[in-house]
């Protein structure tokens, strides 16, 4: 092969992986739960501390009401001073340690559990997703 022809092949080369690499930037991160379920819009979800993502829900009917969804990565560690969009959490795959008011709780799937606390902080023993309540 010429000189000519392998630094074609070269950069075509390159064009192809980097063509490749933003496809794939594209793609949404793939999970699966419990019952076999793949959830794959990540990407459209917003970024949290400790990477834990989320996304509003809206209530149409009822614009008052805040509904968060989260997905919290095992071992993503998480602290609220102030809860102003969390009063319920619903547990819907995986499992959380939280702490609130010095008394520790275990939040498994299918389980709801209200705060009656500004402060709680907690870690997701599991791969974790929630949905949370609250009204402004």
């Amino acid at each position: 092969m010429t000189t000519e022809k392998k630094e074609l092949l070269a950069k075509v080369n390159e064009l192809i992986n980097k063509r490749k690499k933003q496809l794939l930037e594209k793609l949404p991160s793939v999970h699966e739960v419990e019952d076999g379920i793949i959830i794959r819009f990540f990407a459209e979800w917003d970024n949290c501390v400790n990477d834990i993502k989320y996304k509003r829900i809206i209530n149409v009917d009822k614009p008052d009401e805040i509904v968060i969804f989260y997905y919290l990565p095992k071992g993503a560690y998480f602290e609220l001073k102030e809860r102003d969009y969390i009063s319920c959490i619903t547990c819907i795959n995986g499992c959380l340690e939280i702490i609130c008011n010095d008394n520790t709780r275990i939040l498994e799937p299918q389980t709801k559990m209200c705060l009656e606390s500004n402060h709680f902080e907690g870690r997701a023993l599991e791969n974790t997703y929630v949905v949370t309540t609250n009204y402004k």
